[in-house]
């Protein structure tokens, strides 16, 4: 069955597109065969592959026929998000996706290994129903996030846990120094763990400032954090 990952948080800007497109890169690299989907409001993964926001995503998960890009990585293709012009956006007639839209026979229907969604947002109920599709939830956390949206989000997870979801979900949080990991530690702590990235060469080999149960890997590039999703992010409870 096709595994879906969803890249979500309730605030926007938070780096979200930039972690999706990484990732869906990355697997593809791998030799996964990846289709990155993205609901975002606004869009923005059609700008990273110089495409069209033409909406196939929605239009796919409707039932109607759509065009799947294909990209210069072998395996990885793209459903583009809705972008609406001014007319539309003027009258207020904007296309909207529903819950009933978002079924996992969708998904399954793309084939291949991984579809890598750019969360949608603004809308729980839609929200609700692709978390609840969803085998692993990435959080994105870094130091301009606002502690409310990820608390929320971190919530709506634990919400869908205790309805009987059966996905996983984890705090992905940008490290720059010490005090990071413990105050990205706390923040994670209903999450199924802590998965930190960080650019900074002398921090990576600071390990023992790293080895704690609730740090699921300590990573230098987003290589990196695809093997750890392959082998152990999804992986059943």
């Amino acid at each position: 069955m096709t595994k879906i990952v969803t890249i979500y948080n309730q605030k926007g800007g938070v780096g979200k597109t930039t972690l999706a497109v990484n990732l869906a890169h990355g697997l593809a690299r791998s030799g996964k065969a990846v289709t990155l989907m993205d609901l975002a409001e606004p869009p923005c993964c059609h700008q990273w592959f110089r495409l069209p926001a033409d909406g196939s995503a929605q239009r796919w998960l409707k039932g109607e026929e759509a065009h799947r890009y294909g990209t210069r990585v072998g395996g990885l293709y793209v459903l583009t998000g809705y972008q609406p012009g001014v007319e539309e956006m003027m009258s207020g007639k904007m296309e909207v996706l529903t819950p009933e839209a978002v079924r996992r026979e969708r998904f399954d229907a793309l084939g291949g290994d991984v579809v890598v969604v750019d969360g949608y947002r603004y809308e729980w109920k839609v929200e609700e129903a692709l978390l609840g599709l969803s085998d692993v939830v990435l959080i994105p956390h870094d130091g301009g996030t606002p502690l409310d949206s990820t608390n929320g989000t971190l919530g709506e997870c634990m919400e869908l846990r205790r309805g009987g979801w059966q996905g996983r979900f984890y705090l992905v949080g940008q490290v720059e120094r010490v005090g990071d990991v413990e105050r990205l530690t706390a923040i994670g702590e209903r999450a199924d763990g802590v998965v930190l990235l960080t650019r900074n060469e002398r921090m990576r080999k600071r390990r023992t400032a790293f080895e704690t149960p609730r740090v699921a890997r300590v990573m230098v590039e987003y290589h990196n954090l695809c093997m750890w999703l392959e082998k152990e992010g999804c992986q059943g409870r």
